[in-house]
């Protein structure tokens, strides 16, 4: 046992890195073991079951992001935009409206954007034509929105009961967008 007994800086780097050198194997030992088991459990059917469904996920939500830009109606926000842009778009041309927000509570989690529309010059009168376009337009172009409630009259109130209206109608609307609360 000289060795010991002669001690020096030298012979202690040695006797440390002995030392160390055999935990870090027993642990080398303990991880080598976990990735065997890992192995076993991650078998070459079950990683590509994963990636397939990553994929399919992937693609999916791609489809979401594409139809969400295609119907210009980005954030929940954006409704008011969304129904302007459509009274202003070609072969509907109904100008400004007024539209009026609310909200309904259905469900927990889920909130009911109510949007009372009327043209904001309330002695203006339309075509049934562009009425029908401007109301058509706001379900097509969304899937979101849906018309729930219509109110047309006709523009000209001294009729009498056996008379025929000319084509110029008053309106008043709701639409409906359904979505998550925040």
């Amino acid at each position: 046992m000289s060795f010991f007994k002669d001690m020096n800086l030298a012979r202690g780097v040695i006797l440390g890195s002995v030392a160390g050198s055999l935990v870090l194997a027993w642990m080398c030992w303990q991880k080598s073991d976990e990735v065997a088991v890992l192995r076993t459990k991650a078998d070459k059917q079950e990683i590509e079951k994963t990636v397939r469904t990553l994929m399919q996920t992937g693609h999916k939500h791609t489809q979401l992001k594409k139809a969400g830009q295609s119907e210009g109606l980005g954030a929940q926000d954006d409704l008011e935009s969304y129904v302007r842009r459509q009274a202003a778009f070609r072969n509907v041309e109904i100008g400004d409206v007024n539209l009026v927000p609310g909200n309904e509570q259905r469900t927990k989690g889920i909130v009911d954007k109510v949007y009372r529309i009327k043209s904001s010059d309330k002695d203006r009168s339309f075509d049934r034509m562009r009425l029908t376009n401007f109301f058509y337009k706001l379900e097509a172009d969304s899937g979101r929105v849906k018309l729930t409630e219509l109110k047309m009259e006709a523009a000209d109130k001294r009729l009498k009961d056996h008379e025929t209206p000319n084509d110029q109608w008053t309106f008043e609307a709701e639409i409906t967008s359904r979505q998550r609360a925040q």
